[in-house]
């Protein structure tokens, strides 16, 4: 796959052979109503979308279209991925003439997202609101009934942070004008090339199963700003798929090149426990230094992506000198076909490295618990 650039720093082991994929998210993939999403986006008059949800509910929306934006729109993206009040008081006063709520919960029952929805409800008159849940029976898909919300399905066998490809996402990509015809052909095409045996995601795998006795933590090291919430979703994908029975990995995310002013030293002369791809893209717009004063001389006629380009390829040498782990990531155009297979690739990584680890890695029992706590608190106090 020519949109996928990849390399590693250093040899490793390749015990992960198995090139299948056969997996909910993926099978899910022929099933896609994208004509019904579109057509209903092309019935909507709104300025603003506020994406209501929270972990696998927003982040591969918020991602999708960081990483797409290419131009000011007239459109406008907000995000209710946390329960802050100063936050949901900021999309309350938008006009609700003009803005769509797009509620989202796969399980039907996110205290969180029920809640705003309810605050919603209260201080908005006839607010206009869509609704993504479980193609079961669900709480959330019960009030959209009652209420006569438009209502799209989630498939109950693709867990939240793998939804990527449902109208989790599929919906706010398509109100701002994207092709999520090609963004799910582009997950399409992953899955045929790594069938085909494409490298990228069973390297991947292999990079982080043979490193893992002394690597723990993996950086996502984002080189535009554009990839910086992309660094968040795999966030999620990564941990809560992996983190489970003493075993897991420790993402973080970083942006390049701010974060080689605040955790670089740390991964330098730190304890080496960490691997640190280097994740990047082109860039559509670019200024040059006409003029430099001394003693800078030497900045004039460069641009600032060719700055930024020698800053990260330094970083990742004196990261390699020091015997970090280091893997280089480019994706070569900025499109929803390339999204869409990145977006996969990772997804298929996840996978395999949980299925050679032999745990699930589509449950989170650790976050349920969590769960379990909040509502005993919440029904008693």
């Amino acid at each position: 796959m020519n949109n996928i650039k990849y390399s590693f720093s250093e040899d490793f082991a390749k015990p992960i052979t198995d090139t299948s994929v056969n997996y909910a998210f993926s099978q899910n993939l022929c099933k896609v109503d994208i004509k019904s999403i579109t057509e209903y986006t092309q019935t909507l008059q709104a300025k603003n979308f506020v994406q209501v949800g929270i972990g696998g509910s927003a982040l591969a929306a918020s991602a999708a279209l960081s990483f797409l934006q290419t131009s000011v729109s007239s459109k406008r993206y907000f995000c209710l991925d946390n329960i802050d009040p100063q936050r949901l008081r900021d999309v309350l006063e938008l006009d609700p003439k003009e803005t769509v709520f797009h509620v989202v919960s796969k399980s039907g029952s996110t205290i969180e997202t029920i809640s705003q929805l309810f605050i919603i409800k209260q201080h908005i008159k006839n607010p206009h609101i869509v609704i993504s849940t479980d193609d079961r029976d669900t709480f959330l898909r019960q009030f959209g009934i009652e209420n006569n919300y438009k209502i799209f399905d989630i498939p109950t066998n693709v867990g939240g942070r793998y939804s990527a490809f449902t109208s989790v996402a599929l919906f706010p990509m398509a109100f701002f004008g994207y092709d999520i015809a090609s963004y799910i052909e582009g997950a399409k095409e992953a899955v045929r090339k790594v069938r085909d045996k494409w490298g990228f995601p069973i390297d991947l795998a292999n990079f982080v199963v043979s490193l893992y006795d002394r690597c723990k933590v993996f950086v996502m090291f984002a080189y535009k700003d554009r990839l910086y919430s992309i660094a968040d979703w795999f966030r999620q994908l990564w941990a809560e798929s992996l983190g489970k029975n003493g075993l897991g990995q420790t993402p973080v995310k970083a942006l390049g090149t701010t974060d080689q002013h605040s955790q670089l030293q740390l991964y330098q002369e730190g304890i080496k426990d960490k691997i640190v791809a280097f994740l990047d893209t082109i860039s559509p717009i670019d200024f040059t230094i006409q003029t430099a004063s001394e003693p800078f001389g030497y900045l004039k006629g460069k641009s600032i992506a060719q700055i930024m380009e020698i800053e990260k390829q330094s970083t990742k040498k004196a990261l390699s000198q020091a015997n970090v782990p280091t893997i280089e990531i480019f994706l070569e155009k900025i499109d929803e076909f390339t999204l869409g297979a990145f977006f996969c690739s990772l997804m298929i990584t996840t996978a395999k490295v949980g299925e050679f680890w032999k745990i699930n890695p589509f449950d989170q029992p650790g976050v349920e618990l969590g769960k379990k706590y909040a509502k005993e608190r919440l029904l008693n106090d």
